[in-house]
Parts: structure tokens; sequence; C-alpha cells
């Protein structure tokens, strides 16, 4: 049985134009009528899924940052927050800045960048958010005294390019360290996963982990695949996401969400009889 069902959103909700499939839409909708509770789990920051959140009309608090922030998209409370402390993301942005990485910023729910230049522009085609161009990173935090709820760290966009393993090494002591594709990390503090987002939010419906289910196709949803009772990779996943899973499901452009639901309820059906 399922009585609670997370999704990622770029790569598995959401197909290759950011965009949510009817069949995803209707399948999600019957998991609402069956009383399952469904949200989502991304490492997008609140503004920029709330839009998609709306739409599905989801019943329980949407989990950002990798799981930096639990939040309720009608009230707006926010049920946790473990943002990276501002000496901590200093010493990052610094490592980043000198590994020729383009630092994103989320402050105040604001999307925060030194300037505007081509690879911002990159990410601002997929999310739409407000920027702040603040000139020098850690001199804004300084002056603000603000962490940041994540750090993202965009690689060369034009030849993407593995991670340096000193890098990854430096960054690790400092920070939880994860990859969403394309030679780029993804930064947040120790401790802040979507797996123990999902944790907190099955606890906060006393759901046992035996019942929810979590969809994912990249490592840093990795966490959360391996913390469900019944973890879900999409088909567009690498390889090590699929092997941890219980069930790969099809790709984000193949409805992949709406064949994972019906698979868990055709399996519930079978068991009831």
């Amino acid at each position: 049985m399922c009585k609670l069902f997370v999704t990622d959103a770029d790569g598995s909700l959401l197909d290759s134009n950011n965009k949510i499939s009817e069949a995803n839409i209707n399948a999600i909708n019957e998991l609402r009528e069956k009383g399952v509770i469904y949200t989502i789990a991304t490492g997008r920051m609140f503004s920029s899924i709330l839009p998609y959140a709306l739409e599905l009309r989801v019943n329980a608090p949407v989990i950002c940052f990798n799981g930096a922030l639990i939040k309720d998209i009608y009230t707006k409370k926010v049920y946790y927050y473990n943002p990276i402390q501002p000496d901590d993301a200093i010493e990052v942005i610094d490592v980043l800045k000198s590994s020729g990485y383009q630092v994103n910023l989320y402050i105040d729910d604001k999307l925060v960048v030194e300037e505007m230049n081509e690879r911002v522009e990159w990410y601002l085609s997929f999310n739409t958010v407000e920027v702040d161009a603040v000139g020098d990173l850690a001199e804004c935090i300084k002056n603000t005294g603000k962490g940041t709820a994540k750090i993202y760290a965009i690689g060369d966009i034009k030849n993407p390019a593995p991670v340096d393993p000193e890098v990854y090494d430096k960054l690790s002591k400092i920070v939880s360290v994860s990859t969403s594709g394309g030679g780029h990390l993804e930064l947040n503090a120790k401790g802040v996963s979507k797996g123990n987002a999902l944790k907190t939010l099955a606890n906060m419906y006393n759901i046992k982990r035996e019942l929810v289910a979590a969809v994912g196709d990249n490592l840093n949803d990795l966490s959360m695949i391996e913390y469900a009772g019944f973890g879900i990779a999409m088909a567009n996943a690498p390889e090590l996401v699929k092997i941890k899973a219980d069930f790969v499901t099809k790709s984000n452009n193949e409805d992949g969400i709406a064949f994972a639901i019906n698979r868990i309820f055709a399996k519930q059906q079978i068991m009831a009889v």
C-alpha cells in the first residue's frame, strides 16, 4: 500500500520541455482521489516549483532545495529550513570560483549571482525566478549575514565535464555534495538531503517508510529513493540510481510518473485479491 507519493521535478515529473503531461496530471489526480498524499521534492527554489505544485494541487508541503526547505504552498508555512551557514558558504564560493564554476546562491527565495552572464541566462531558460546581481558573493554574504538555502555550481554548459575529484573532496569536507547531471554541482548544508526531508515529511503525517513511494532520475534523488519503501527510478536515470531502485519506470518523455502510479496500484490490487 502507498500512502505518500513523492516525485522529483526535472527529469521526472517534467518532460524535456518543462511541461507536465496530461497523462501524469490525470494519474496524480486519481492518486489524490484514492486518499494518497502527493507532493514534489526538488532541487529547485520554492518560487520556481510553485506554479507546478499549484497546477497539480499537491496536498502536502513541497520539499525544495534538495531537502533544505519544507514549505506549504497554500499557507506559506515553513516546516523545516536548514541553509548553508555564512562562513561555510564563503569558503565554498572560494573553492568553486577558483575551479571555474558559475555560482548561484538562493537567499530569501531569490537567485543571487555576481553578474548576468551566459550561464545564468542558461539557468533562467528553465527557471522563471527573481534574480539579484550583487557583485562579489562573499561580500554580499558578509554584509547581509545570511546563509544560502543551496549553492548551485554550473560547469561548462557547452562542453560538460566530470567533476574534478579533488574539488569534490574539498567541498565534501564543508557541505553535502550531489550532482544533477551535466557536470553541475548541488551543495547543501551537512545532513540535508531529499531522503532526510522525505523522512521528516513522512513523520509529520505519521506514515511509515514502507508506505512511502518516491520517484527520481538523478543522484540527488538517490537518498529519497533509498529511504522510500518503494523507490522508483526513471528510465532516463543513471545506472546507479536504477540499481538502487525497486522499480524502473518509463522516461520523463514517456509519461513515466503515470506508468509508475499505475504499476503501484496494480500491485496493490493483486496483493488485495
